[in-house]
């Protein structure tokens, strides 16, 4: 008798083992599902210097898995709207009739779809010294998209897609004074980036 439980549970246990290697990703992601947000990662700006000697700053966000227990397959992120500030400080919808897909840091080795299994950091855009806008760093710019001059300020909408999820959306404030410095820290005061809390936060 004692035998026969013993077999019982053995052969339970070989279908535990294999129904989990069959099954096991699909149990977890209906018990915790895959879950991507967004944050600001180099606010104050990154200097980067070009083999030409330009220099630019360049500001990222980050893509955190928080669940790396499922890896985000297919993933990107969208710049889904844009609004701009007007003269009474009011930022107002601008029209954007395909949206734009965000690039990968470093651009020049990341695909453009990608799999994240715990972060991956993400270009939002870049000013050169003595340039004349902030320009979003995106694979394919929309004709339409409109770069951030002295004395503005705009809101990019953004959207994290990735099989089997698409996020809430997350809105980042650009605006720039006209100036340029490359420290960092005084280059803040001059093109602060926000992340606006959604209203549900």
């Amino acid at each position: 008798m004692i035998k026969l439980i013993f077999h019982g549970f053995t052969a339970l246990g070989t279908v535990a083992v294999a129904v989990a290697a069959i099954w096991g990703d699909w149990f977890r992601s209906k018990l915790a599902p895959l879950k991507l947000t967004l944050i600001l990662h180099t606010p104050d700006g990154d200097l980067t210097i070009y083999a030409s000697g330009q220099r630019a700053m360049f500001y990222h966000l980050k893509v955190i898995n928080e669940r790396p227990w499922i890896s985000a397959q297919n993933c990107r992120v969208m710049l889904v709207g844009l609004s701009k500030r007007d003269p009474a400080g009011i930022f107002q919808p601008v029209p954007l009739a395909v949206p734009g897909q965000f690039t990968w840091a470093p651009a020049e080795f990341m695909f453009p779809i990608i799999t994240i299994v715990r972060e991956q950091v993400l270009d939002l855009g870049y000013i050169e010294e003595n340039g004349q806008a902030f320009i979003p760093r995106l694979y394919a710019t929309p004709f339409n998209l409109q770069c951030i001059g002295p004395g503005e300020a705009m809101r990019f909408h953004l959207q994290i897609e990735a099989i089997n999820f698409v996020s809430s959306i997350y809105v980042i404030e650009v605006a720039w004074d006209g100036q340029w410095s490359d420290v960092p820290a005084t280059m803040k005061t001059h093109l602060p980036v926000r992340l606006i809390p959604s209203p549900a936060t």
